[in-house]
Parts: structure tokens; C-alpha cells; sequence
């Protein structure tokens, strides 16, 4: 992962890489910025005493921090334990940072009482450093710019050449990530992946959609968990592409009431979806439509039972034999109806890839039918994660 982010920044150096909305709008951060954050962090884990092979663990909302972090943790040669900002710190929390051996903590800000809360049963944490400034800081706790700050010196007192041999002398073998899995059958199980587990997947990946360097994705799922890592972030760094994450709000729920209106602001390419924000985004669709009044409605309905009929069930029904017929309705029906609902999603989204779960080939239909079609694919956190794909080019409604 190291030599494809080197990559990257020798090939796209002013692309922009990173996007955050901190204030009222999305600032963009380019490959050759983000490159020198990894470096004076990952220099500064180093100062703090990070060694090859060690276990850390990042608990936050997806954000630049989160991204820039798990880099910094690989050029130092360590190992990321990425953990669900959902989980309740008395019992999974604590069972995870205990049994990966977590020696350095990352967490947001939001998350911090969590962490305070369990680190006096947490003897093997050295180290916890937070992403945002806080009033007092207790034992063990670093605030993230002082880190940077001893990177710099660090840096500045270190020919580069030693900083890189670390992060360059990782091998395909060597450890990247440690996935937790959710423990619907006793203790939950820590699922070891290599670089090149991750390498290899963004590879094959990328023969199921085509991607460039002018895309962008707004990165909607939790970053800890390996879907988001392989297809919501390293495809588009390893084509030098643009990835920007959700607005963090005071609460969760202020942070996912920020999810719409940062689709409609970023306006991104690709989207990655679950069934759930599936069925939500759906809701609201529907909503929107009825506000119109009963006549659109009607309109509406119409149009998708046309759509249905013309697309089929895999791409090579779509407008086969007598459903010739009906191209000039689907236009107009585009044109007046379904044009306007994408703007929805910042008029610019092609499509949504989909996983976690089934989605229902009801819902399939329906998105394919307003131009936003949702493929569905299945994967396992084990396969790191993606095994199979429907895309742009092959796809069959109620398959993955």
C-alpha cells in the first residue's frame, strides 16, 4: 500500500486526493500535501516510539485524520485496528483493543470519553493521541499536532532516506490491518490482512468498474470497515482520484443528516451504498415525489413501470425487440422526470455500487429505472473484501 500511495503521488502530484468539509464548504488536500502530512506523522509515531509490527488502533468518524492516519501507521511499519465508532466501550470495545494487543490509540475527539473510559483496564496502551484539541489532556493522551511537531523535527534531523526504509522495507506478506468481525458467533474474530490481500483486491476491483483520475466518491460507510477501505478509498488513490467523507456533526445523527447535503454539494461520481441508506434514499425520493402533487405522482409511477419493461433484468434486455418501441418515452421520461431527481445526488452520480447485505431486486430495478443504477456485489471482511461484482459493463438484477 506504501508503494502504490508513492505511486500515486509521482503520477498526480497536484490532483487533488482528499476533501473535508470543516467550515462551509469542501476544501480539497493534493497527493503532494497529503504525502507530507503521512510523512511528519508517521515520522512523529516514529519519535513516539512506534516500531515495526506494532498493533494500533483508530477510533473516529471518517474524515482526512482517519485516511492520513492509517497511511502515517503503515510508513512506521505498523499495523491498523480500525474500529466502528458504533461499538459500546464496557465489552467490544475493550475485548478488541485487549485481544489485538493495541499498544497506540488514534480517536477523534467524539470518541474520546469512550477510550477515558476504559483505558485504566487498558495496561498495554502506551500512547493515546487524539484528533482534536481538547481543555486538558489526561495521562497517556497526545494531542495530534504535537505529534506533528516531533515528526517535523524528527524530519529535520533525519536524512529521508532513513524515514522511508521502514515503510519501503514492508513486504507483501507483512501484516496491514487487523478487521474485526461482528461476533454473531461468540467472541468476535480478528481477520489479519496483508498488504498484499489489499493490493491484490484493488487490482481486481478495478476490472469491474473503470475509474480515472477525474472521478470522485463521497465516502458514506464507516472507513473501518474493509469495503469502504478497498473501494471507497485505495481504488481511487491508486488511479489518483479524489475522495471526500461525510461532514462530522456534534452527533451521530447531525453526521448522518450531513450525508444528503454533502451528496448534493460534492457532487461525486460514485457512491458506495448498503441496503439501509438504499431503502432511506428511496424513502425520500418518494417523499420528494408526493410533495408534487397527485398528477406527478401518477407521472412518476408510470414512468418507472415503462423503464421496468424497457431495461429488463440484465443489461442485455435492455430495449430488445418490441421494447424498441418504447425509447422515445424513456427519453422523455428522463428528460422531465427522473434528470430532476438525480440532482438529488448532485447530478453528476453514475452509479452506486452496493454490498453488505442483499439488496432487494425491487429496489435494483427501481434505481437502474431513474438512472442511478445500484449494482450489487457481495464480498467477505476474510477475501479483504470483494469476490464478485455486478458493474456498468455485466449485470443481472437480484445477483452479486
Amino acid at each position: 500500500l506504501v508503494d502504490i500511495f508513492e505511486d500515486s503521488v509521482k503520477q498526480y502530484p497536484d490532483n487533488p486526493f482528499l476533501w473535508e468539509k470543516t467550515n462551509d464548504k469542501f476544501e480539497p488536500t493534493t497527493y503532494t500535501q497529503v504525502k507530507d502530512q503521512v510523512y511528519k506523522l508517521s515520522a512523529g509515531l516514529m519519535a513516539l516510539g512506534v516500531k515495526k509490527g506494532d498493533n494500533m488502533a483508530l477510533l473516529s468518524e471518517g474524515r482526512n485524520a482517519w485516511i492520513i492516519g492509517e497511511l502515517a501507521m503503515f510508513y512506521a511499519g505498523a499495523v491498523n485496528v480500525p474500529l466502528s465508532i458504533k461499538l459500546e466501550e464496557a465489552n467490544d470495545l475493550l475485548f478488541r483493543l485487549i485481544h489485538a494487543d493495541v499498544k497506540y490509540i488514534m480517536v477523534s475527539g467524539n470518541q474520546l470519553k469512550k477510550i477515558r473510559s476504559i483505558i485504566d483496564q487498558l495496561p498495554a496502551v502506551e500512547k493515546v493521541i487524539v484528533f482534536d484539541a481538547q481543555k486538558e489532556y489526561q495521562e497517556k493522551e497526545i494531542y495530534i499536532h504535537d505529534i506533528y511537531q516531533m515528526g517535523k523535527d524528527w524530519l529535520d534531523t533525519h536524512p529521508l532516506e532513513e524515514f522511508l526504509s521502514v515503510g519501503l522495507s514492508l513486504q507483501n506478506d507483512d501484516y496491514a490491518t487487523i478487521t474485526y468481525t461482528s461476533g454473531t458467533t461468540a467472541d468476535p474474530k480478528g481477520v489479519i490482512l496483508t498488504h498484499r490481500n489489499y493490493t491484490a483486491n484493488v487490482e481486481q476491483s478495478l476490472t469491474c468498474v473503470d475509474i480515472d483520475q477525474t472521478w470522485r466518491t463521497l465516502v458514506i460507510l464507516p472507513l473501518d470497515h474493509c469495503f469502504a477501505h478497498v473501494v471507497g478509498f485505495y481504488i481511487f488513490m491508486y488511479k489518483g482520484a479524489s475522495v471526500a467523507t461525510v461532514q462530522v456533526g456534534r452527533t451521530a445523527m447531525e453526521t448522518l443528516k450531513n450525508i444528503p447535503i454533502n451528496i448534493k454539494e460534492f457532487k461525486p461520481y460514485l457512491i458506495l451504498s448498503v441496503p439501509a441508506l438504499a431503502k432511506n434514499f428511496k424513502k425520500s425520493i418518494e417523499q420528494g415525489i408526493r410533495a408534487q402533487g397527485k398528477s406527478i405522482e401518477k407521472l412518476f409511477h408510470l414512468a418507472l413501470h415503462i423503464n421496468y419493461i424497457y431495461y429488463g433484468d440484465r443489461n442485455e434486455d435492455k430495449g430488445k425487440g418490441c421494447k424498441a418501441l418504447l425509447k422515445p418515452f424513456v427519453s422523455l421520461f428522463d428528460k422531465i422526470l427522473f434528470s430532476k431527481v438525480r440532482q438529488n445526488f448532485g447530478g453528476e452520480l453514475k452509479f452506486f455500487i452496493g454490498g453488505g447485505a442483499l439488496l432487494d431486486k425491487d429496489l435494483q430495478k427501481f434505481y437502474y429505472a431513474i438512472g442511478l443504477p445500484m449494482y450489487q456485489g457481495y464480498g467477505l471482511s476474510e477475501a479483504t473484501p470483494v469476490i464478485s461484482t455486478n458493474g456498468p459493463r455485466r449485470h443481472a438484477f437480484g445477483s452479486s
